[in-house]
C-alpha cells in the first residue's frame, strides 16, 4: 500500500501490492464462506506489532474526487526495502548502545552480529533490573520477556503464574495466561492454577475476558455458557486488549541510567514478543452476532450493545473492525457506519507504529520507545488518531487512498489469478 508508482516493467509488482495480493488470495475462501464476515487486511511486515484492522466489508468503488486525494507518504514497507538497501551497501548498521554492526543477508535486524556473551549479559541485567523492581506488573512482564527471550523459560512461566494467582491486578493475571500459553500442566504445573473466570472475576468491566470466556464455552460446546458470557460482555463498558502492554511496561522501568545496549535490546525483545501475543477472541462477537439476531430478540440486544462498545468504547482498532461488521449485521444508519468504516480506513492505510526490526540506531529505538508510551497512556486506537490529526491530512482523504489502494490489489490478484489460470490449463 505504498505511495511510489508502479514500476513500469510489467513483470514485477510494488511491494505493497504483491503484499495485498497475497492476502486477497487467502481471503477468497473467507469470503466464499461468509461474504459479510471481517476480513483482516495485511499488515506491513516490522511496521506495527497490534493487531492489524479488520475490514468489514469490500472497499467501495473510487470516485473521480477520491482520485484528486494527495498521495500518502512513503509506507513502512518501502522504508524497510530503502534501510536494507542503505544497510548492504555501507556493509554494516548501528546497533545502539554497541556500535557498528556487520550487515548478513540472513540477519536483517543486525542484533546477532552481537557477540553472545555480550548480548547474554546485557539480557541477564535486564531481568535483574525489572525483578528488582516493586511493581507486580513490571516483574510480570520481566519473567514473561525473559522466558521468552531466552530458552530456559518453564521455571519462569511457573513463577509467574505463582505470582497471578496471588494477585488480584488483573494485568498481571493477563500476562500469566499468555505466558501459559502452550504449556502443559506438566511443564509449568502453576499454569493449571489459572483460569479465564478468574480473569473475569477481576477485570469484569471489560469486555475482553468475557469474550475470551465466551469463545473457551463455544469451543466446548456449552451453548448456556457461551449466551451468558456474551450477555455480560454486553454489559461491560470497555473493551482493552493492552495493546503494547509487556513494552510499556518494560520500559517503564528503564531509567536514564539504563545502559544503552540494555535498552536497545530490551524494546527489541518486548516490541517482538508483543508482536506474537496470541490476538484477543474479539472476533467471538462477531461470530456470535452473525446468526439468529432476527429471529431472537434477546441475541440482538445483546449485539446492539457490544457493537457499541466495540466500535465506541475500545482501545483497539481490531475492535473497531469487528464493531463495525456487527453494526452493519444490525442495520445501523448509513451515517454512523459511514463514520466508522472511514476512521477504520483511515488507520489502516496511515499506519501509525515506527518502523522496526531494520534499523536499531538509537534514533530508531528512541523512535520505537516515543511510540511505545503513546500506546500506553493513550491506547492503540487513540494513538493512531494522534497519528491521523498530525499527518495534514483528513479522515476522508486517508479512507479514499485506503479504498484505491484495496480496488488496485483486487484486481492485480484478480489478473495474476486468471494467468495462473491460463498457465495451468492443458
Amino acid at each position: 500500500m505504498g505511495s511510489r508508482d508502479p514500476p513500469r516493467s510489467p513483470r514485477r509488482w510494488p511491494l505493497g501490492v504483491f503484499v495485498l495480493v497475497v492476502s486477497l488470495w487467502c481471503l477468497q475462501l473467507a469470503r466464499y464462506l461468509d461474504p459479510d464476515a471481517p476480513r483482516a487486511p495485511p499488515r506491513v511486515a516490522g511496521a506495527s506489532m497490534v493487531a492489524a484492522p479488520t475490514v468489514p466489508s469490500a472497499a467501495p468503488p473510487a470516485t473521480r474526487a477520491d482520485m484528486q486525494a494527495p498521495r500518502p507518504a512513503p509506507t513502512a514497507l518501502s522504508s524497510v526495502a530503502a534501510a536494507s538497501a542503505a544497510r548492504a551497501e555501507a556493509g554494516q548498521s548501528e546497533v545502539c548502545g554497541f556500535g557498528k554492526a556487520p550487515f548478513a543477508a540472513d540477519d536483517p535486524y543486525s542484533l546477532k552480529q552481537i557477540p553472545p556473551a555480550v548480548r547474554q549479559r546485557a539480557l541477564d541485567e535486564i531481568e535483574a533490573h525489572l525483578l528488582a523492581n516493586t511493581d507486580p506488573q513490571v516483574r510480570a512482564a520481566a519473567l514473561l520477556l525473559a522466558a521468552k527471550a531466552r530458552g530456559d523459560g518453564r521455571s519462569r512461566i511457573d513463577t509467574l503464574a505463582r505470582l497471578a494467582v496471588a494477585s488480584q491486578d488483573p494485568l498481571v493475571y493477563a500476562i500469566a495466561l499468555e505466558g501459559c500459553k502452550g504449556w502443559t500442566d506438566g511443564d509449568a504445573a502453576s499454569c493449571g492454577l489459572l483460569s479465564i473466570a478468574q480473569w473475569v472475576r477481576l477485570d469484569p468491566d471489560n469486555a475482553q475476558p468475557w469474550l475470551e470466556l465466551a469463545a473457551q464455552a463455544q469451543q466446548q460446546h456449552d451453548a448456556d455458557a457461551e449466551v451468558e458470557a456474551m450477555r455480560r460482555a454486553a454489559g461491560a463498558h470497555r473493551s482493552d486488549a493492552h495493546a503494547g502492554l509487556l513494552a510499556s511496561l518494560v520500559d517503564r522501568a528503564l531509567d536514564i541510567q539504563t545502559p544503552l545496549l540494555q535498552r536497545t535490546l530490551a524494546a527489541s525483545a518486548s516490541w517482538s514478543i508483543q508482536a506474537s501475543w496470541g490476538p484477543p477472541h474479539t472476533s467471538q462477537a462477531y461470530v456470535y452476532c452473525a446468526v439468529d439476531i432476527d429471529a431472537d430478540p434477546a441475541r440482538r440486544d445483546t449485539c446492539e450493545a457490544i457493537a457499541e462498545t466495540l466500535s465506541y468504547s475500545s482501545t483497539s482498532v481490531t475492535d473497531l473492525g469487528v464493531g463495525l461488521a456487527i453494526a452493519k449485521k444490525l442495520g445501523w444508519p448509513a451515517q454512523r457506519l459511514q463514520a466508522l468504516q472511514q476512521e477504520h480506513d483511515a488507520i489502516n492505510e496511515a499506519g501509525g507504529a515506527p518502523l522496526t526490526g531494520a534499523d536499531f540506531s538509537c534514533e530508531a529505538v528512541d523512535r520505537m520507545q516515543a511510540w511505545i508510551r503513546q500506546l500506553g497512556t493513550r491506547g492503540e486506537r487513540q494513538a493512531m488518531r494522534d497519528v491521523l490529526a498530525r499527518s495534514g491530512r483528513s479522515v476522508e482523504e486517508w479512507s479514499a487512498q485506503y479504498r484505491r489502494n484495496f480496488k488496485l490489489a483486487e484486481a492485480t490478484a484478480q489478473t495474476a489469478s486468471l494467468s495462473v489460470a491460463t498457465d495451468a490449463a492443458p
